[in-house]
């Protein structure tokens, strides 16, 4: 299928899709006490509702992309928005730590629909400068959702009620669902016989190069929820200097825009070593620096890091598989949300001192992984 010209509302779409279905990541790190309270369970429990949620939004980015090889990638976006509304609706309608455990598991399936067959779509329908635009924009839009997701939860639940954080997104997807049928063009599907996925997956898991920077990745999601859960449970001052925080990463959240420019002139590996030291820097700082002025200027230091690694291992992932580069994102997006999954029980472990040095450790281990990249390009084996 020949490129299609991109339409002035297709990168706005996408954008604003790609924020409001990764918000839902993180829109229980702020009301995990209230929801504790008023279903009368354990805040572990409602821990473990956000675990569930990205377990299944990791198998669900799996699943879902191959269906979409046979039923063409618009009609997954759709289908899945709309099913996102009505899980999203359920969560709403939770009343019991089985219910919220189970709609939580479903929303976060039902999400998955969009990440896992947006980068696809983009790649077959458009030419490279417009699909990279896309790309640039949907990743960018996937980090601010860590902030925004936060910022409507904490804001809807103080002035309305936990409930009412569901109901809006549930209205946000059923609005996207319409907008994203009239709006976007079809895509054709891939009929003929295909490669065994499993196959596909476990070739790419045996190169030594891409291993490296699933390790990586990893840690990328992970560190943001961890971040931001042992923040929430440390900040004692008042919930406005607390908001203020969070509104503050969405700075560092827009550094993502300016990593194309990076990589062209200072190639993947020195771009992701330089986020990564970024990250170091910003972690140790607030050790030191802990009041709210000090967290906020270094947690905008720590998001930029996170905003410049995560595009960088994805054209690192996109450069090393060839071929199989569909299917190693995909793997991809399932690896980086297993580690997301894995942040809200581990973070509850720690104090957020302690969560500091922890993720310090995690990027100088990464940096570490960057060495033996760079040496392993230099040696020719990089490929």
């Amino acid at each position: 299928m020949n490129p299609l010209p991109l339409s002035r509302n297709i990168p706005a779409l996408l954008s604003i899709c790609s924020i409001l279905v990764a918000s839902n990541i993180y829109t229980l790190i702020p009301i995990y006490g209230t929801i504790a309270e008023d279903l009368g369970i354990s805040r572990s429990s409602v821990i473990w509702a956000g675990s569930l949620f990205t377990f299944f939004y990791a198998c669900g980015l799996l699943s879902i992309g191959p269906i979409s090889d046979y039923t063409g990638r618009k009609k997954i976006l759709v289908l899945g928005l709309l099913a996102s509304a009505l899980s999203s609706l359920a969560v709403a309608l939770s009343t019991d730590v089985f219910s919220l455990w189970l709609t939580r598991s479903i929303q976060g399936f039902t999400l998955a629909s969009f990440a896992s067959v947006i980068f696809s779509y983009s790649f077959e329908l458009f030419p490279f400068k417009q699909r990279t635009l896309l790309v640039v924009l949907i990743n960018t839009g996937f980090l601010i959702a860590g902030i925004f997701g936060q910022l409507a939860s904490s804001f809807l639940s103080e002035w309305l009620s936990w409930n009412s954080v569901f109901i809006f997104f549930a209205l946000c997807y059923s609005l996207l669902a319409a907008l994203t049928y009239w709006l976007l063009p079809e895509s054709p599907g891939l009929h003929g016989k295909q490669e065994k996925l499993w196959r596909t997956f476990r070739s790419i898991l045996h190169d030594p190069n891409l291993g490296k920077c699933y390790m990586i990745a990893f840690t990328l999601l992970f560190s943001i929820i961890a971040f931001y859960d042992a923040l929430g449970r440390f900040f004692t001052g008042p919930g406005s200097e607390l908001y203020m925080i969070r509104v503050a990463g969405l700075a560092g959240a827009s550094v993502s825009l300016f990593t194309g420019k990076l990589i062209e002139k200072a190639g993947e590996l020195r771009t992701l070593s330089f986020g990564l030291v970024l990250g170091v820097i910003g972690l140790l700082s607030m050790l030191i620096f802990h009041s709210t002025l000090g967290l906020i200027v270094f947690s905008i230091m720590f998001i930029s890091s996170i905003s410049l690694a995560i595009p960088t291992v994805i054209t690192l992932i996109g450069e090393l598989a060839g071929t199989r580069r569909a299917k190693a994102l995909s793997l991809y997006s399932f690896i980086l949300l297993s580690g997301a999954s894995l942040a809200p029980a581990i973070v509850s472990l720690f104090h957020f001192f302690h969560m500091l040095i922890l993720l310090s450790v995690i990027f100088m281990a990464n940096l570490g992984l960057c060495a033996v990249l760079f040496k392993t390009k230099s040696e020719g084996h990089f490929q």
